[in-house]
């Protein structure tokens, strides 16, 4: 490698422009080999792990926990050891000052002396720690009840404590989540293993839900001396400190503000009975703020126009009833409706497009995006070439992809695009409803519940399962007409599903 490399924050897809630092694997001083996961960075949608293109030590950590960066940011240094540290300082400032986006500067970076004698113990702490793991007959101790066995594939948890699981021998499907988005973090799996009875030291106790934190230990906690002599004198607990200094310690200014925050809450009056309880205010995530932006975006740009149909549903239920007891599968009348929507926009494709700019792209395959609700907001994973597959093809994708949606662990090129999206409310018992378009797709359709209604057939009346349908439609490149003739196809498919399965 040469002598000095900048560790950047990549783009993962064509619409990330920014990432928020989730969690380093090394601290400064560690040597890393390329190929090694170094730090994780959650986008708007997912969280992905930037590996090493280089081996070397890490100098400086630029981007901490917390912090959001710009895609070609520096988020850290590597170095041969034995380069000198005013090479290192200005080899960041360099890259500080060139045309490359960054939002580093040197006073941001953690420093790059050489590491303490702190370090080193800590390093040899931790190799120790994997050994006395290792050397742990599981079936002898308590520990035997976290080994692996059952697929954890699926079992939410952050790249780091997935590691760890692995290398401890630990099935997470037997660990407790207190971590970022309800998954599994690195603290978990230690105080897991630490409490069935594995030689554990430096697992972080858990802080998810606040109990029995008065009896964890403060020296526990990783503190700066400062930060710890100043805890000790205004009777602070380490364990109600954030952690935003260096290395993910808490530091002086952690500890003034729960001391600040402690005389508040001494101080706050009490509310009369008449009066509203105080609110809990929550910062929005970075996926709620991209939620945000694109459908503000898409309600000020994009004339909405919407179309309106009925369809009996009662053929679709008693197909739907056959193939699954013939086959033992699983088809929901939504894989219905993504079939006869791949089947409608293969039959008036000026629906089936994208608006870039001036630009109209017209896609000869239906990739239909599905929106999905997860605990962070929706995301649209995408059943890609939906024309060319079949109901169960169908269904398997999108449980596959409504699964990974849930658990952070979809690719962008998964959720990113798609030339027609589907909002499915019907499940939730709505009737009826109007979707916001995602662009740069140029419709969505939103899907409402099936129901009895009372209909007249032949002049007579008469009784029908019916859903009904709503067209959102961007006017700028799809007419009334167009989307009346995509709704009356689409509504023939639904009412005669036996034409579309061919």
């Amino acid at each position: 490698m040469s002598s000095i490399v900048a560790i950047q924050m990549p783009k993962w897809g064509m619409e990330m422009s920014e990432g928020v630092i989730n969690d380093w694997y090394f601290t400064v001083g560690d040597s890393i080999n390329a190929g090694d996961d170094v730090v994780d960075v959650e986008t708007s949608k997912i969280v992905n792990t930037v590996t090493a293109t280089h081996s070397g030590v890490l100098r400086a950590i630029i981007a901490n926990n917390g912090e959001t960066h710009p895609v070609g940011g520096m988020l850290g240094v590597l170095a041969d050891a034995d380069t000198s540290d005013a090479d290192i300082q200005a080899f960041i400032a360099s890259k500080a000052g060139s045309p490359a986006p960054t939002e580093a500067t040197p006073s941001d970076v953690a420093p790059v002396a050489a590491p303490t004698q702190e370090e080193p113990a800590a390093a040899t702490a931790k190799s120790a720690e994997v050994v006395s793991i290792k050397s742990n007959n599981l079936a002898s101790t308590n520990l035997s009840a976290l080994a692996q066995g059952e697929d954890d594939s699926l079992v939410a948890a952050s790249p780091v404590a997935r590691r760890l699981a692995q290398q401890y021998g630990v099935n997470l499907h037997n660990v407790g989540a207190t971590g970022h988005h309800g998954r599994i973090s690195k603290a978990d799996v230690e105080a897991a293993v630490s409490s069935a009875g594995g030689k554990l030291h430096s697992a972080k106790p858990s802080q998810g839900d606040g109990k029995s934190r008065t009896n964890i230990d403060d020296s526990l906690i990783k503190a700066t001396p400062v930060a710890r002599r100043l805890a000790t004198e205004l009777g602070i607990s380490l364990v109600d400190c954030r952690s935003s200094g260096d290395r993910q310690r808490v530091c002086k200014a952690d500890v003034e503000a729960a001391a600040a925050l402690q005389r508040k809450l001494e101080t706050f009056p009490e509310l009369p009975a008449n009066e509203p309880a105080p609110f809990n205010a929550t910062p929005m995530s970075g996926m709620r703020k991209t939620i945000a932006s694109r459908l503000q975006q898409s309600k000020q740009t994009a004339p909405h126009f919407r179309v309106h149909v009925d369809c009996e549903i009662d053929n679709l239920l008693a197909t739907r009833k056959q193939i699954n007891s013939a086959s033992n599968a699983k088809v929901s009348v939504n894989d219905f409706v993504i079939k006869a929507v791949a089947c409608a926009l293969m039959q008036v494709p000026a629906v089936n497009v994208q608006l870039e700019g001036d630009t109209i792209k017209q896609f000869t395959d239906t990739d239909i995006s599905v929106a999905v609700a997860i605990d962070e907001g929706l995301i649209t994973p995408i059943v890609k070439q939906a024309n060319r597959k079949g109901l169960v093809d169908i269904s398997n994708a999108t449980r596959d992809l409504a699964t990974r949606a849930k658990l952070n662990r979809l690719q962008p090129d998964e959720f990113q695009g798609g030339s027609f999206c589907i909002s499915n409310l019907g499940m939730f018992g709505v009737k009826q409803f109007d979707a916001i378009i995602n662009p740069p797709q140029a419709a969505i359709l939103a899907v409402g519940s099936g129901e009895q209604r009372p209909v007249v057939k032949n002049g007579e009346l008469s009784v029908a399962t019916v859903m009904s349908l709503t067209l959102s439609s961007d006017h700028r490149v799809i007419d009334g007409a167009v989307a009346a003739q995509f709704l009356a196809c689409l509504k023939a498919f639904i009412e005669q599903p036996a034409t579309m399965l061919g």
